[in-house]
């Protein structure tokens, strides 16, 4: 380099001083292009050897934050996986790290993109006791996985129970095992909002309360709303986690947070400043909200100067409202939505005036039953009105391809005729009775609690059928049923206004405890049929209640779909 530099020193000082400037001009021209590249590849190359820590990726919002958009990943597939890391943060916190930089995305799958691929790599901590078994045929002495095993469940989606797709009775990932999920998504899945979370048995609860849960967008929901794929649209993971006991009245059972932005207790009926949901004035916004709590209710309600607002309901757990139907942009107004623990809703909301004094989102009062188990009013986040066009967030639905998203698969479900009926219902022990058991049984059968080394499912049922199965509640708590791989009519209901719907997870109200008095119960048309395209739902499964602590406890158990084939 310094003889290239002296070289050129010396003809410059041989030219005539016009030229002399000359060149010198052009020369300091070509040094500034060539510094500039250097800085830029000097750069590129300290990022691509950077790497981005966990608790970086993970960190926490603070207090009063404002909610953005979890994080997206599209169709991760063979080529461009979506690479989930399981790792440690705090105490009672865990987080995915997904591809290295991204914290619990939201993956969004668009119509026709059937085959995803997910690599599950377990960073917490402990070791594993043996090879990780490929095959998901592992059983552990007791029902006991080792501690800190996980997996995953992909809630609400009707893909296969067979290894390597949504099986979670036996696929256990032990720390340091990674595990390759490949999702082969029925074309007939309706477009909505579905989750997932990790579903070890007597491992889940402490799981998600640590914060591995994440939001799954089946595309398409212009096909029965064109208005709502039009919106600006907002995905909204609520979550909860533990909190130190303060032993007073007005004490939550769990504390809660919007999109990471916690709404923590500080005792004496005293809580975070809420977090910040920012729109422009009036504007119109389509709402997907997940409940992924593990135990907390969240009885939503939006309101302006303590009034509250008319929320136009598009779907629940994932499917639409006008499923069904023909109508196509049908909605349902309503002024509170009830999300037990796992429940979905999407709606159109819009926002206030710019006159608005006090806007907010929050959750209602709600009464379990339960000892101890209160999920008091408390606001989520205010509503803060902004001018500037960044307060809005995005519309990606409106670069979907309808063309691709089939019709209605559950057409004449409700005028099928069903080959069986059911009644399961739902008990536990007394309160002073230790330990704690909890049951779902199968009538005439007496209860007995979830045994994850069963060799015999409770329930087995003929591929291509429907059942009607009548869900009681025989205690004086709240439980919520859920059935993993379909979904189901709800035909009865305690709650009239579930009535009609497609559901996965549904309450059943707390008995009364009054002699002669029914069990509150819901009526269910459960639809074993299969995906119209072809796409087999055969295996072995599960369905409990979804109050993650109760199903720990044992309130779950095992269903066999014999193939039709």
């Amino acid at each position: 380099m310094t003889r290239i530099i002296k070289r050129i020193a010396l003809k410059l000082a041989a030219l005539p001083e016009v030229l002399k400037r000359r060149q010198l001009r052009q020369l300091l021209k070509i040094a500034g292009s060539v510094f500039f590249v250097l800085v830029v590849v000097i750069y590129a190359l300290r990022g691509t050897a950077q790497t981005i820590s966990p608790s970086s990726v993970c960190a926490v919002p603070p207090a009063g934050s404002i909610v953005k958009n979890p994080p997206e990943i599209r169709n991760p597939d063979a080529t461009h996986a979506a690479n989930f890391t399981v790792v440690n943060i705090a105490p009672k916190q865990n987080c995915y790290v997904v591809n290295g930089n991204l914290q619990a995305p939201t993956i969004r799958v668009s119509p026709g993109n059937t085959n995803l691929v997910l690599r599950l790599n377990n960073q917490l901590p402990g070791q594993a006791k043996g090879t990780q078994d490929q095959n998901c045929q592992r059983q552990y002495p007791g029902g006991m996985a080792p501690a800190n095993s996980t997996n995953l469940h992909f809630h609400g989606l009707s893909i296969s129970s067979k290894c390597h797709q949504d099986e979670v009775v036996r696929t256990v990932v032990e720390p340091k095992q990674t595990f390759q999920y490949n999702i082969n998504i029925p074309q007939g899945e309706p477009p909505g909002l579905y989750w997932y979370h990790p579903h070890v048995h007597m491992l889940s609860q402490t799981q998600v309360l640590s914060g591995l849960t994440g939001a799954i967008i089946i595309e398409g929901i212009g096909k029965y709303n064109n208005q709502a794929a039009r919106l600006p649209e907002r995905v909204f993971v609520l979550r909860d986690t533990d909190l130190p006991k303060y032993f007073d009245y007005q004490q939550p059972l769990k504390d809660i947070s919007i999109n990471s932005v916690p709404i923590k207790y500080k005792g004496g009926g005293i809580y975070d400043p809420p977090a910040i949901i920012q729109m422009k004035p009036n504007e119109q916004q389509f709402w997907r909200v997940a409940n992924t709590a593990a135990d907390s209710f969240f009885d939503l309600q939006v309101q302006y100067n303590s009034i509250a607002q008319p929320l136009q309901l598009v779907s629940m757990d994932g499917v639409p409202i006008n499923a069904n139907s023909q109508l196509l942009n049908q909605t349902k107004s309503v002024y509170h939505i009830l999300l037990p623990p796992a429940g979905r809703a999407e709606f159109m909301i819009r926002g206030p005036q710019a006159s608005v004094k006090d806007a907010k989102f929050l959750t209602l009062n709600y009464v379990t039953g339960a000892q101890y188990a209160r999920n008091p009013q408390r606001t989520i986040a205010k509503i803060q009105t902004q001018a500037a066009s960044s307060a809005s967030a995005s519309n990606p639905e409106l670069s979907v391809d309808l063309s691709k998203v089939s019709g209605n698969r559950f057409s004449g479900l409700n005028q099928n005729k069903p080959v069986k009926q059911r009644k399961l219902y739902f008990s536990q022990t007394a309160p002073n009775v230790q330990p704690e058991q909890f049951y779902i049984t199968v009538e005439p059968n007496k209860p007995k609690a979830y045994d994850p080394n069963f060799k015999t499912p409770d329930i087995t049922v003929q591929e291509g059928t429907t059942e009607d199965w009548i869900v009681e509640n025989r205690t004086s708590e709240v439980h919520n049923f859920h059935i993993h791989q379909i979904h189901f009519l709800v035909s009865n209901s305690s709650d009239a206004s579930e009535i009609g719907m497609m559901r996965d997870t549904i309450n059943v109200p707390a008995w009364n405890g009054k002699p002669n008095t029914p069990f509150p119960s819901a009526k269910l048309r459960m639809d074993f049929r299969g995906i119209q395209n072809g796409t087999s739902i055969a295996g072995t499964f599960v369905y409990h209640c979804h109050i993650l602590e109760h199903e720990d406890k044992g309130m779950m158990a095992s269903i066999q779909v014999k193939s039709a084939n």
